[in-house]
């Protein structure tokens, strides 16, 4: 079978907000060159949404779009994503005869399909679990006053959603998993193995997210970047203390958070932890496309999450050869081999972030041969023409019947 027609279920798509998202955008782009891709997705019902057409313009008219429904929040919409799935897609998979159906968890966009009894060669990527981030979520609920919506429905509708989530892995017969933390934690909760699961690892277009460690233009200043999405799971109540240490040891220091989120509520938090209005900025969400740039502004990137799977902002990170620090979590000891190509912390330990941190602004060596031996790792083991190339593989299978 030379070529698919692969139905992708995304309700996380353009503009992207989360690493689903930019894994979704980032198969269809590279598989609309071999295979015949139908992105069925949502529109955002806000400043920051893209129209129908906008989306089929940014992948060249060589995907095709169906729009569900509107998104105008960052959970409930979800629910309503997957009835319209539910209602609308059993006729129209029967009459397109798609020979993949693709979907992302913990979206579970499919699960109305897999209550109705649905057939087709459906198969899931596995980004993360409701049992990993209500853990994290947990750790965090001293800080839950910064909990955003989707935080607070994941705290206390967890033992809903955890059955729900056990449900829909059962289910599942064909999954990719993104790291070996999650395959992990699926074979727990179901207490075995998958039918048919492999781990593709999340990749990064290395053409775009380039090795540029002589690119930062402020030599004045040193850049400590964060990005993802402002929430209290990715511990930024801890990144806000340790900053404020850094800081005060070290003045020239300048935090920069670039996602989405609610940025006067962080701000308060980082001033309430000692760090000055002036030391700290606040980008918001950027384009996918924007990123590279971005990220190459950055003499250290940090990613202190209290949960993590295998986060695309770290990947892209060390692709860019910056020198890192992030939690040993999830799979992010999978990326990064303490002292080698980076530095580990514990989880919700400000203090030894801290101490992390100020051990790279202190030495611009030790950054220069981090970033050197991050860039080498990803461009080895987490290429994106990679992680297609072994998904587009693992779709022949399922659609061969093998």
């Amino acid at each position: 079978m030379e070529s698919l027609k692969i139905a992708m279920l995304a309700p996380e798509f353009l503009p992207n907000w989360g690493g689903a998202g930019t894994y979704a955008i980032l198969l269809a782009r590279e598989l609309s060159k071999s295979d015949e891709i139908h992105v069925f997705t949502t529109i955002r019902g806000d400043d920051q949404g893209s129209s129908k057409k906008q989306i089929e313009e940014y992948f060249k008219g060589h995907v095709t779009i169906h729009v569900l429904s509107t998104a105008k929040d960052r959970f409930f919409y979800n629910a309503i994503y997957q009835l319209n799935v539910a209602r609308q897609l059993p006729t129209l998979l029967e009459k397109e005869k798609f020979d993949i159906i693709h979907s992302n968890h913990a979206h579970m966009p499919d699960l109305g399909l897999k209550l109705r009894k649905v057939r087709g060669n459906s198969i899931t990527t596995v980004h993360t679990t409701m049992s990993s981030q209500f853990q994290g979520i947990k750790q965090s609920e001293g800080y839950i006053d910064h909990m955003d919506g989707s935080e607070r429905m994941v705290r206390f509708g967890y033992p809903f959603l955890s059955v729900v989530e056990r449900y829909y892995l059962n289910q599942t017969g064909n999954m990719i998993f993104v790291s070996d933390f999650i395959r992990k934690d699926v074979e727990r909760i179901l207490g075995k193995a998958p039918p048919r699961g492999m781990v593709v690892r999340n990749g990064v277009d290395l053409n775009r997210f380039g090795d540029a460690s002589q690119s930062r233009t402020d030599s004045k200043r040193l850049n400590i970047m964060y990005c993802g999405r402002l929430l209290a799971l990715k511990g930024l109540n801890n990144l806000m203390e340790a900053f404020a240490t850094v800081h005060k040891a070290n003045p020239q220091t300048h935090l920069t958070l670039v996602g989405g989120g609610d940025a006067v509520q962080w701000s308060e938090t980082a001033r309430s932890s000692g760090v000055p209005d002036g030391a700290i900025t606040f980008m918001g969400q950027k384009k996918y496309e924007d990123m590279p740039g971005i990220i190459n502004q950055a003499d250290i990137f940090v990613l202190p999450s209290i949960s993590e799977s295998m986060p695309l902002s770290l990947l892209e990170a060390m692709a860019c050869g910056r020198a890192c620090v992030a939690s040993r979590v999830g799979g992010i000891p999978e990326i990064i081999t303490h002292g080698e190509n980076g530095f580990l912390t514990l989880p919700c330990d400000s203090v030894g972030l801290a101490d992390r941190l100020n051990r790279l602004v202190a030495d611009p060596k030790l950054r220069a041969r981090f970033g050197s031996k991050a860039r080498e790792r990803i461009a080895n083991n987490f290429s994106l023409l990679d992680t297609v190339k072994q998904t587009r593989a693992m779709f022949l299978s399922v659609a061969g019947g093998a």
